[in-house]
């Protein structure tokens, strides 16, 4: 990830209508669950800032809660951003310093650093659990969990945070490939109990896991 500095986002009490009152023409597609939007386009928000980050920060600091971002959660730009042309801008997401997995919102800018389009994920408010599984015991637990493995190459591990159902967990992200099964897989391991959340073969393309979400 390129560096960047955190952002904590100034979090406003309007949600969803906020959004709605002052783009009441665009195109605003609410979660499931409601009270959090997950795409907008179809507005135009100029004259926020001299770059796309700028820019595209002063944006979140008003609407970030409309997007289901928390008091809880900071914003890392994984760019900084180039002016003078449309481009689109992600911020990962943090809870107490560790990513939340698979949660970032997209800003879209125009070339002279209006935003038009904001995507986020699917997001729920509360966050559930503490970490209590070492990474050892993560790695093994995903591992065991892959049927007739063989062929595994040294694992990856990562622990954060990632949706799941109507809560955030805290996770380990386990990466490793192999021969049986053959893939690249992630899995998901949750951090609390130990079970395996999700598994992903990175190598399928257009695989989607399988697991609750």
């Amino acid at each position: 990830m390129i560096p960047a500095l955190l952002f904590a986002a100034a979090l406003g009490s309007g949600g969803v209508a906020s959004f709605k009152a002052d783009f009441p023409k665009a195109s605003a597609l609410e979660s499931k669950a409601g009270g959090r939007l997950v795409h907008a386009s179809g507005f135009t928000a100029p004259d926020l800032g001299d770059t796309p980050e700028s820019a595209a920060r002063s944006f979140l600091s008003r609407y970030a809660a409309c997007f289901g971002v928390t008091a809880r959660e900071e914003l890392v730009a994984r760019t900084h951003g180039q002016s003078g042309r449309p481009q689109a801008l992600p911020f990962e997401r943090r809870i107490d310093g560790l990513p939340l997995f698979d949660g970032d919102v997209v800003v879209g800018l125009d070339a002279g650093n209006a935003v038009t389009l904001v995507n986020s994920a699917d997001v729920p408010a509360q966050v559930t659990g503490r970490a209590k599984i070492s990474r050892r015991g993560a790695i093994r637990a995903a591992r065991a969990a892959l049927p007739g493995l063989e062929g595994a190459s040294a694992s990856r591990a990562e622990r954060g945070w990632r949706a799941f159902g109507d809560s955030i967990r805290p996770v380990w992200r386990i990466d490793f490939s192999a021969a049986r099964p053959p893939g690249d897989w992630r899995s998901y391991v949750d951090a609390e109990s130990g079970s395996l959340l999700m598994r992903v073969d990175l190598r399928a393309s257009g695989n989607r896991g399988w697991g609750r979400r």
